[in-house]
């Protein structure tokens, strides 16, 4: 809100002595800074006689600072001083009301237009806008406070910006992936706003950031391998919520803050794996303000040119995005049914006696019980995996020049957007406009096609260094071994005809899979 545009009707009545308080961060909920505040404030009032405070206004974890941050209650008062309800106010220090120069001269002419009164309690008295020396002295109180606002920034943006180019960890939230216990301890106050005597401490593990968290980076390891070799998201989240793999905010039981209000920890989702795996922390590189400093400055969870590939992947036009339901049985939406005889596939729901089969998920043709057919499905693929020419079912690597493709990549992605500024100007029609974008993201789609190809992981490429495949295939993810189903076979459900039956077929006659020969990248 802007101080010059409140127009309101004035009220009749005696103005109110009231008072203001503000802090800009408070961690704990706790709001002990402005209740301070406002008791200095209401001392101070007695002891210059004005009377009894009956109005406060508080703006709590709010930041001055920012030119955008909305302050409720501030608003408040400047209403209420322009509707004649506020006649003096009470301020602990100028830099409760404002930390910029322009909101103080603002506030100054409110103040004059609506005869309101300012008293500091850290000055000890008023500054009276009437004279030039009163306002001289508030608007010198706020630059001050600018001053050493901007001082202390540029000193911790320094602190920061040294940390980062030596390599070391500047604090906050421990990244995932990240953290080695070090077996120091520190002590740590769990309430520091509670008075010295009721204050309460613990131990805490002191970490060495700059290592790998074991078990967590090997999580980040397996996502990139699942995802570059075409396994989808909502299978890599399905598994995370199967496994039960916890979250930072979740394993290290931190509080969160949402609107001023403690929030429950949430589980995995797509942006935050997203975020994970592309930033460059995880390739082993230091960032200081979203920008990499120091590249290799620390040991990397993912190489460069995978962080580099799932980029690509995650920015690739032709990637469903909406999250969908992950499958829970292994052919579901693979199987197809050979009635429908046009790709439909076939899905799991339980039969009349409550037990899970595969049927076709138009007609309900074709019924056969899931778990018999995962079992036959997962002892052909098995089988086939663990013989001796299981190499030349994988793709042979693409030559290209990588760092031109994806050059090309942002090149093409400028253009289409100096194509949305043209039609923004009206310099093209609304149909070039879409023909230009349809064929950038076309372009895009193929090249990163091509990126796929020289950068993506075969799924089948952990098999080749193992000595016992059926462990191998259990210890991967379900998303990953629908991909190596759907890269090596075509399952077919066969029909059995309907009516009771004393015993079925056996489940090759009534489960066909047919070998498919992946294709080698050109």
């Amino acid at each position: 809100m802007q101080i010059s545009k409140i127009r309101v009707q004035r009220i009749d009545g005696p103005r109110e002595l009231a008072d203001y308080a503000r802090k800009s961060q408070d961690r704990d909920g706790t709001e002990h800074g402005v209740s301070s505040q406002h008791l200095e404030n209401q001392d101070f009032a007695d002891d210059q006689e004005l009377g009894e405070i009956t109005r406060t206004y508080s703006d709590n974890d709010i930041s001055a600072r920012d030119e955008d941050a909305y302050r409720p209650d501030y608003e408040r008062l400047l209403v209420d001083m322009s509707t004649g309800q506020v006649g003096k106010l009470i301020i602990f220090d100028a830099t409760r009301l404002h930390r910029r120069v322009d909101q103080a001269h603002a506030f100054i002419r409110h103040a004059l237009t609506y005869d309101v009164r300012l008293y500091s309690r850290a000055r000890g008295g008023e500054y009276n806008f009437k004279t030039a020396a009163g306002r001289a002295d508030f608007i010198r109180d706020t630059v001050n406070a600018e001053q050493e606002s901007d001082l202390k920034g540029e000193r911790v943006a320094l602190a920061r910006k040294r940390q980062a180019r030596n390599g070391d960890y500047g604090g906050g939230v421990r990244p995932y992936g990240w953290g080695v216990d070090t077996g120091r301890v520190r002590s740590v106050c769990i309430n520091p706003k509670a008075p010295t005597m009721e204050r309460q401490y613990e131990n805490r593990p002191v970490l060495d950031m700059g290592q790998h968290n074991p078990g967590e980076a090997e999580e980040i390891k397996s996502w990139k391998s699942d995802l570059l070799s075409g396994v989808p998201m909502n299978q890599v989240l399905r598994s995370l919520a199967e496994r039960g793999v916890l979250t930072v905010s979740q394993k290290d039981a931190r509080k969160l803050r949402r609107d001023g209000k403690t929030v429950e920890a949430q589980g995995w989702n797509s942006k935050t794996v997203r975020q994970i795996l592309t930033h460059p922390r995880t390739a082993g590189h230091q960032v200081y303000r979203g920008e990499i400093i120091r590249k290799n400055a620390l040991p990397a969870i993912i190489t460069e040119d995978e962080r580099q590939a799932l980029i690509d992947l995650f920015t690739d036009p032709k990637r469903r995005t909406a999250p969908g339901n992950a499958p829970k049985w292994l052919v579901s939406l693979i199987m197809k049914c050979p009635v429908c005889k046009d790709g439909t596939t076939m899905t799991v729901r339980n039969n009349s006696q409550g037990l899970p089969v595969y049927r076709c998920a138009k007609s309900g043709h074709c019924s056969t019980p899931a778990e018999e057919t995962d079992r036959w499905v997962e002892a052909v693929i098995i089988e086939r995996l663990s013989r001796p020419d299981l190499a030349d079912l994988l793709p042979q690597r693409a030559t290209v020049d990588v760092a031109a493709l994806r050059a090309e990549v942002i090149a093409i992605e400028a253009r289409k957007k100096n194509a949305g500024k043209m039609y923004a100007r009206g310099g093209i029609d609304e149909e070039t406009f879409q023909e230009t974008c349809e064929e950038a993201d076309r372009l895009v789609s193929d090249i990163n096609e091509q990126l796929k190809a020289a950068t993506g992981e075969s799924p089948l490429a952990v098999f080749l260094t193992s000595d016992d495949t059926a462990a191998t295939w259990a210890s991967l993810s379900r998303g990953r071994k629908r991909e190596i189903i759907t890269l090596l076979a075509t399952v077919t459900a066969v029909p059995i005809g309907r009516g009771r039956r004393k015993s079925l077929p056996p489940i090759n006659e009534r489960v066909i899979i047919d070998p498919v020969t992946p294709h080698a990248a050109a």
